[in-house]
Parts: C-alpha cells; structure tokens; sequence
C-alpha cells in the first residue's frame, strides 16, 4: 500500500482501488481470518442533509475510523449550532479511539485521561462539502480545496 490505497490503477482508468486490509475495526474476526473471497465491508461516509426549505448540503471524508466522528460533527455544529459550513469544517474535533479520547487543538485541557494535540492534524478527517446555500469548502486537514464559479 501507498498509505492512501491499494496501490493498483486500474488500467485505463486512472483510478486506484481502496486498501481495507489495515482497517481493525472492518476485520472483526481479526485481519486474514475471513475465507478467501469473503467481501470486506467498507466505512464510507458520504453524506447528503436536506433542510425542510430544501438546502443541501453533501458531505464526505477521508479517514478510516474517523470518517464518522468526522461527518457528524461536522454535521451538529451546521445543524445545531447555526455555524456556517466553512467554520464547522474549521472547528477543532475529538475522537475516541477505543482507549482515549483525542482532541485536537481548540478543546479545554479537562480531563486527565485525553490525548490532547498540539494542532489539527489528517488523524481528524478530512471532510469535503458543497451546498446548495454556502460557498463550498475543503478541509485544511487535507489539503482540502475548492473549485467554484
């Protein structure tokens, strides 16, 4: 693997295939215990809110098991703290990770038994969106950017 997927292209395509074969929490049984030709689930996150005005706004991420941590925090701060698109991508995340909570820059220093980093990192996702209301945004997680007219 490249680190971002399988490393094969599918030929004339241009398009490499995913790399599931490093996620712990796709291989409940344990990694390679599954029969060959045994289907892998995936964590894919794309996401679509509709408001009852009918504004969208679509969402995705990179980021294993963070994609939904990612996506729906993201999500709450659009949703329920009236925070635009581009500051809720913006906003410091956290995440558990079975063991810790981790927390990126921004958080309160509060509890004894979190991981706190010293600034937002890819470990967060990435999450990438477009509305129907707002500018689009990518995240700076990821070298995010944007394209528009």
């Amino acid at each position: 693997s490249n680190g971002e997927g399988s490393g094969y292209i599918v030929p004339n395509t241009g398009i490499m295939l995913n790399n599931m074969m490093g996620e712990d929490d796709l291989h409940p049984h344990g990694f390679y215990m599954e029969p060959a030709g045994t289907r892998i689930a995936s964590m894919m996150s794309p996401t679509i809110a509709i408001n009852k005005n009918g504004e969208k706004i679509v969402l995705g991420s990179g980021g294993s098991k963070r994609i939904r941590s990612a996506i729906t925090q993201v999500l709450w701060q659009i949703l329920h703290k009236n925070i635009s698109l581009t500051n809720a991508i913006r906003q410091p995340r956290m995440h558990y990770d079975g063991n810790v909570l981790q927390c990126e820059a921004g958080y309160e220093k509060s509890l004894d038994t979190a991981n706190y980093w010293k600034q937002n990192d890819m470990y967060f996702g990435g999450v990438h969106a477009v509305s129907s209301y707002q500018p689009p945004c990518g995240d700076n997680r990821r070298e995010g950017a944007v394209v528009s007219q």
